[in-house]
């Protein structure tokens, strides 16, 4: 497995005005990656796209970590009240996520990064009455950000988002398949994120199984949204999962808040899933029981 962190959850001072100590964190720590957020919305302290893209090309080069995706929440995404709200389900809202994203497609190529994730935001409350015209807009949406990725020659990963945090539509991985197959795009593919699977997957395995074969990308946090381990999310289960459907992607660990501290939760998010994949391995080993390969 590879692993990486999403940097946003270390504070808005560090990732834009700071983004060095991240890096010195992760390395220190051995990740392979780190996954960024662009300075854009509410986000980014005043920093330039130019110094965001110049900073992290360094870095990354510096601290030899890869730039796993770009996820930027389409930046004003979580504030409905904003004029600038960005989503998938209508007209106006998608017109601007779809130029925001392919924004941050644009920069992904110049970073060398491999996925940008998709947000799902809605307008409006999905209604049996409204969900056909949601759809309709979401996959002509996607369509559109696909063609520009496809040209850059980045993987948009779209995120399953739990109904609490944006209301009934395609909240499970089964959906975000459905509404994926309805675009025929081949560069969209699912992202799994075990803290919103928890609210609406029926299992672990289940959820892996149901997104093959486009579950591209992952991120992990814990049944309370901690580190990997302070929860109870089976991740002995996920690992074995992911082992038997041949996961090569990355591991993305993203805690929030960052409980006790930082550094422990960096370095207990890391320990804690080698130690659940080394146990999986194990696990599926033809010795394991008894020792014996029959």
């Amino acid at each position: 497995m590879k692993y990486s962190y999403f940097q946003l959850t270390f504070g808005q001072d560090e990732a834009y005005l700071e983004p060095g100590k991240s890096y010195a964190r992760l390395q220190r720590n051995g990740y392979d990656a780190i996954e960024l957020t662009p300075p854009k919305g509410r986000y980014g302290k005043g920093v330039s796209l130019e110094r965001f893209v110049s900073d992290h090309t360094r870095l990354s080069r510096e601290h030899n970590l890869e730039i796993s995706c770009l996820n930027d929440c389409w930046g004003e995404a979580w504030d409905p009240f904003s004029p600038d709200y960005k989503t998938l389900t209508g007209r106006t809202g998608a017109r601007l996520a779809i130029d925001e994203t392919n924004a941050t497609v644009d920069m992904a190529a110049e970073l060398g990064a491999k996925f940008v994730t998709v947000a799902v935001a809605i307008h409006e409350d999905i209604t049996r009455d409204s969900v056909a015209g949601a759809v309709e807009v979401a996959v002509e949406s996607l369509q559109a950000m696909c063609r520009h990725a496809a040209e850059k020659d980045i993987r948009l990963v779209f995120e399953a988002t739990n109904h609490l945090e944006m209301g009934k539509f395609v909240n499970t991985v089964a959906n975000h398949k459905r509404l994926i197959g309805r675009t025929g795009c081949a560069n969209l593919g699912i992202q799994l994120d075990w803290f919103h699977a928890g609210f609406e997957e029926l299992n672990c395995f289940e959820a892996i199984y149901e997104a093959q074969p486009l579950l591209w990308h992952l991120h992990f946090r814990d049944t309370n949204s901690l580190t990997p381990g302070y929860g109870n999310t089976d991740f002995k289960a996920v690992m074995r999962a992911l082992i038997r459907f041949g996961y090569t992607g990355y591991c993305t660990i993203e805690s929030a808040p960052m409980v006790p501290d930082v550094e422990t939760a960096v370095s207990d998010g890391i320990t804690y899933l080698k130690y659940c994949e080394r146990i999986a391995r194990m696990q599926l080993s033809p010795d394991f029981p008894n020792g014996y390969t029959l």
